[in-house]
């Protein structure tokens, strides 16, 4: 597998690079998580020497800002990467004339397999989680309850934005009546234990709960 070439900016996205700001919370976030983890996971899925024409990494980029709430499905990511220079940049897309369509989103899914998919995107979830909390950037809870143990684990904090828990009472009910079905998985990213509640079914994370790694 040969990484995709690395080719000169459009002006458009050259320009719009320079705008970002410093303190832009996806900036943050997306120079915080190492990614250079993707590329032994799925390297036996394409052909040797074969130039990609898209890179994994950006891909997976994409989909995360689709995860964090930025847009609301692949149709919808594809059609803001033609128009917003800014997600171009952030995902590594030279040219926002040329973009990943929707059915690309699906091919690499069904080309990387669901299992390896979801195992590259908890761990950036992980990651995304950790770097939002160190540098305060908010995550609604409505995408991921996110608790915060304190350094001696007495104490903990949480992203409902109020000093009683709206999640366990919501997650309760919701119990009640689907009986959903969690994965556990654990990971360490940035000096931080996270462990993650997933719904069996949607395979997306439900909770995250922090401890600073000892």
């Amino acid at each position: 597998m040969k990484k995709a070439k690395s080719r000169q900016l459009s002006f458009i996205i050259y320009e719009a690079s320079q705008k970002i700001k410093k303190d832009d919370p996806l900036k943050i976030i997306f120079e915080s998580i190492d990614w250079s983890f993707i590329y032994p996971i799925i390297k036996d899925k394409y052909a040797t020497g074969r130039e990609l024409v898209y890179d994994p990494v950006s891909l997976f980029k994409a989909q995360l800002l689709i995860w964090l709430g930025e847009v609301k499905s692949n149709r919808r990511l594809a059609e803001s990467l033609l128009f917003d220079s800014r997600f171009c940049v952030f995902c590594g897309f030279d040219n926002f004339l040329k973009t990943p369509a929707h059915s690309t989103f699906s091919h690499f899914r069904k080309r990387i397999g669901k299992d390896i998919y979801y195992k590259i995107l908890h761990r950036l979830i992980a990651q995304t989680v950790v770097a939002a909390v160190i540098n305060k950037i908010n995550i609604s809870s409505n995408i991921v309850h996110i608790i915060i143990h304190s350094n001696n684990g007495k104490n903990k904090s949480c992203n409902c934005g109020g000093s009683k828990c709206k999640y366990n009472k919501k997650q309760k009910s919701s119990k009640d009546k689907t009986n959903i079905k969690l994965i556990t998985k654990n990971f360490v990213a940035l000096g931080f234990k996270a462990k993650m509640a997933i719904d069996a079914s949607t395979k997306l994370p439900l909770e995250v709960i922090l401890t600073p790694k000892e």
